[in-house]
Order: structure tokens, then C-alpha cells, then sequence
């Protein structure tokens, strides 16, 4: 028997709901003792539905069917429509902004603090200085330290994703990266393609910095690079703005296909692609999806991410391999801030090396997986009749659409009961998504919300607000 057919006997299984969603497989050696195959033939059968999606391996603990294994065929999930729209000023999503509410666990797209390895973080930074403190009396290299970009460079590497440290520049978190490669590629007043709908604090980025935004739509089937290429064609963008992974708000990622034509168009028309992989990572299937960056061949596509949401926000490292535009981004942090916390990249470099923060990403990848499982599955079944969530393969966002919800009304009453979540109008600049609210599912439903309620509560009382908002 051919590791072929035994793979298609499993689709069949899953697909006829023989074999449940989240379900332990056999492992290997049992599935070796049941069809009388060899072990290669049983690991290549589970790699294949791996690769394919069917399938979610965990290192230690074996094969389980994906979660969301079957997406394609799932009626509950947002509908996205494909659209032309013209050129506009980012400034539409401020309006939906409070800043007297108090941020929640549902609000903020973050891990849960108790996933952090604090004790291993507060360790290595007594280490580091330990070592010497000549670093605490110096100012750092512009371009980051050097064996903290050494570190990286090896992490991903080992990932898939092949890099060197000197492609790469340091910067304070994800969006700080983004900045620089704005400021590096565009000037005030330039439009910058952005997916659509669009993560709300890119929105206020290209707006504070002036530039115009053009929304490409993003649909079930990924972003509209039709209209992107017609768009570079007509030069009506300058530049553009994109996730390729597990986007927010959405979750949706391009396939390897899209991606290997995006870092191409971007390498046709010579215009900067800037790509948004703060989410890379944090795939529900144990595996890193490579980036955009991985196909760009002349160096128009500038790669951004951070430990933001792996690790910790508040420690403010992240990164860019900018390809061509390196010396412009350098000599940006040069003239701005003389460098960036060494004392944090040494500390956070010897976590990588140690294959700590590996380990803990793969832990982070776990808990997402069953936090979202749980999540969609409590919001379905308590949501009125209608209602669609998503179902990202990672990252740490879900993104709800429900029928004739007044926005107003219940943007109201989501104040009303203190409770913290991003609502779809926030992202975009358009008057799109007013059905729709995002909601960060990086803790575990047992968590608390706040001293009065738990997650599970927080979010039940949402999906009843739903149903009060409705027209």
C-alpha cells in the first residue's frame, strides 16, 4: 500500500467525519502494526496530510486531525466581497476609537501573560548583565547587535527560512519596523496598497505619517492580486502594505502561489512590498508558513516582524530584512535613536540560542489552537442563527460577522457592559464591516476577564449583546 492511498483513505475518513476534528491519530508505530506498511511509508502518508492541512503534528506528543481541516466547506465562516475602491485618506477608523476604555483580554491581540517564560526571560537578562556592563554605557549599533541578528538569522533559518544577520535591522517592535520601511520607501502624500479590511493600527500609522491608502480586497481566496497588479501597472500605488500569514483581523493567509506572485510583482513593477509577518509564528500546525520575503529575488520586498506577540509587547524588539533599502533604513535609527536596547536583544538572543524561545513558540502554537477551537466553537453556538467566525490556521484573532447588527447600538452596549473588543468599522477607511468585530482569543476561556467574570463569561455575554443589537 502506497503512502498515497493511505493519506486518501484518511482525507475520507476526516471528510466523512469518521475521525473528529482534534482527534488523536495512531502513531506511527500503531498505524505501521494496522496496515502492514513500513515506517517511511506511514510517516510520508502523515507528512503528506500535514502538508495538505489535514493533519497538525506536535513534537513529543504525535498526529492529530486540524481543527480546521475541512474550512472550505464550512458555511459558517465571513463572507468577503471582491471590490475596486479608490484611493482614500487613512484616517476613517480613529472615529471608532475610545480611549477611556479601559483594554481587555478580548481587545488586545496578545498571548496571555501566563504564557510568557517570564522566570527564562528575567535569567538571561541578569545574565547579560552579569557578563559586563559596558553595554549599559554605550550607545548600541544602529543597525542592531550583532549577535542578536546572528540569532535570528539562525532561528529562522532553521525554520526554513534561510537569512543572514547583516540583512537584517533591529527596530522597536513590529510597527516600528513597518514605520521605518514607510519612511524608507514613500514619501507624504503617497498611496500605499493595504489589504482590506485592514489591522486598525496600520491604519493610524499610514495616517499620522500622511500617506493615502488604497484597499485591496481580501477574500476567502486571499488577497485580489489581480487588482494590486493592475494598480502597480497604472502606478497608482507607490508602495504596498501586506500580511501574508494569518492576516489581521481576519486570519485569512496566501498560498504559497500568491505569495510566490506578490514578492514577483513587486519585483516587475520595482515597487516596495512591506510585508507584515508579526503572525509567522504562530501557526496552529506546527509549522512556519515562509513569508513573502522568501521569493523576492532583487530585494523590493522589505520583511517585518517581532517577538510582540510570541514572547511580550513590552519589550519593544523587532526587525526588518529590507532588502535594497537597508542602508536607507539604518541611517534612519541612526538619525532617530542612536540604536535600540542592547541589553534586551543579547538577552532575548541567548533565549534563542538556548532553544527555549523555539520550545515556547511551539507551546504558544498548542494553546492557540485549542483557545480558538474553544472559542469558535462556544461563539457558534450561542450566536444568533446566521453568524459566521473565522477559522485561521494561527495567528491569534477571530474575526465574527453576524446579520442586521445595528453598530451603533451595539458598539453602545459593548461599552455599556465594560467589556474590550475591536469593532469591524475600526478596520477599514471605508463604510465596510459594520457587521463584523474582532476578538483576541490568546487566553483560555477558564481565564479571568476581570475580578467578576471569566473569559467564557465575558464572551457569552457578548453573543447575548448580539442578539439585543440586532435590527
Amino acid at each position: 500500500m502506497k503512502y498515497k492511498d493511505i493519506a486518501d483513505r484518511i482525507i475520507q475518513d476526516i471528510q466523512s467525519e469518521k475521525l473528529e476534528s482534534g482527534q488523536r491519530m495512531p502513531s506511527l508505530r500503531q498505524l505501521t502494526k494496522q496496515l502492514g506498511v513500513s515506517m517511511t511509508t506511514a510517516l510520508n502518508s502523515y507528512r503528506a496530510l500535514e502538508e495538505l492541512g489535514w493533519l497538525v503534528s506536535y513534537p513529543k506528543s504525535g498526529f492529530y486531525v486540524s481543527t480546521f481541516s475541512s474550512n472550505e466547506n464550512q458555511p459558517e465562516l465571513p463572507q468577503f466581497k471582491s471590490r475596486k475602491a479608490p484611493v482614500s485618506i487613512s484616517n476613517k477608523a480613529d472615529s471608532y476609537d475610545d480611549r477611556s476604555h479601559t483594554s481587555g483580554p478580548l481587545g488586545v491581540s496578545q498571548v496571555c501573560p501566563d504564557n510568557i517564560p517570564l522566570t527564562e526571560i528575567k535569567a538571561y537578562i541578569r545574565q547579560t548583565v552579569q557578563r559586563g556592563d559596558a553595554l549599559l554605557h554605550t550607545y548600541p549599533n544602529p543597525q542592531g547587535s550583532t549577535r542578536f541578528r546572528d540569532a535570528l538569522a539562525t532561528h529562522f533559518s532553521k525554520n526554513g527560512f534561510p537569512l543572514s544577520a547583516n540583512e537584517l535591522c533591529i527596530s522597536s517592535g513590529c510597527m516600528d519596523a513597518i514605520r521605518m520601511a514607510v519612511l524608507a520607501t514613500t514619501q507624504v502624500g503617497d498611496a500605499v496598497g493595504i489589504s482590506s479590511p485592514c489591522f486598525n493600527g496600520l491604519l493610524k500609522l499610514l495616517a499620522s505619517m500622511s500617506r493615502k491608502v488604497v484597499e485591496i480586497p481580501c477574500t476567502s481566496e486571499g488577497l485580489d492580486l489581480d487588482q494590486i497588479e493592475q494598480r502597480l501597472k497604472n502606478k497608482e500605488i507607490n508602495a504596498g502594505l501586506f500580511s501574508s500569514s494569518f492576516m489581521n483581523p481576519h486570519g485569512i493567509s496566501l498560498s504559497i502561489e500568491q505569495k510566490q506572485r506578490l514578492a514577483s510583482l513587486a519585483n516587475k513593477y520595482r515597487t516596495p512590498i512591506i510585508e507584515d509577518d508579526v503572525y509567522g509564528e504562530l501557526g496552529h500546525e506546527n509549522l512556519y508558513p515562509l513569508p513573502v520575503k522568501h521569493w523576492d529575488t532583487n530585494g523590493y520586498v522589505i520583511w517585518c516582524s517581532s517577538v510582540s506577540k510570541t514572547l511580550s509587547s513590552g519589550l519593544r524588539i523587532g526587525w526588518c530584512a529590507p532588502g535594497r533599502y537597508l542602508d536607507k533604513c539604518i541611517d534612519i535609527c541612526a538619525s532617530e535613536r542612536l540604536g535600540h536596547n542592547e541589553l534586551i536583544q543579547l538577552s532575548i538572543a541567548s533565549l534563542i540560542n538556548a532553544g527555549q524561545y523555539q520550545s515556547h513558540v511551539q507551546r504558544i502554537r498548542k494553546t492557540s489552537l485549542s483557545n480558538a477551537n474553544a472559542y469558535r466553537t462556544l461563539l457558534l453556538e450561542n450566536l444568533p442563527e446566521g453568524s459566521a467566525v473565522s477559522a485561521p490556521k494561527g495567528g491569534l484573532v477571530l474575526w465574527v460577522q453576524t446579520p442586521n447588527l445595528d453598530p451603533e447600538r451595539f458598539r453602545q452596549l459593548i461599552k455599556d457592559a465594560d467589556i474590550d473588543i475591536r469593532f469591524g468599522p475600526q478596520f477599514t477607511t471605508k463604510k465596510l464591516y459594520k457587521d463584523c468585530f474582532r476578538l483576541n482569543f490568546g487566553w483560555s476561556l477558564s481565564n479571568h476577564y476581570d475580578s467578576n467574570r471569566t473569559i467564557e463569561d465575558a464572551l457569552l455575554q457578548i453573543t447575548q449583546i448580539v442578539k439585543t443589537a440586532r435590527v
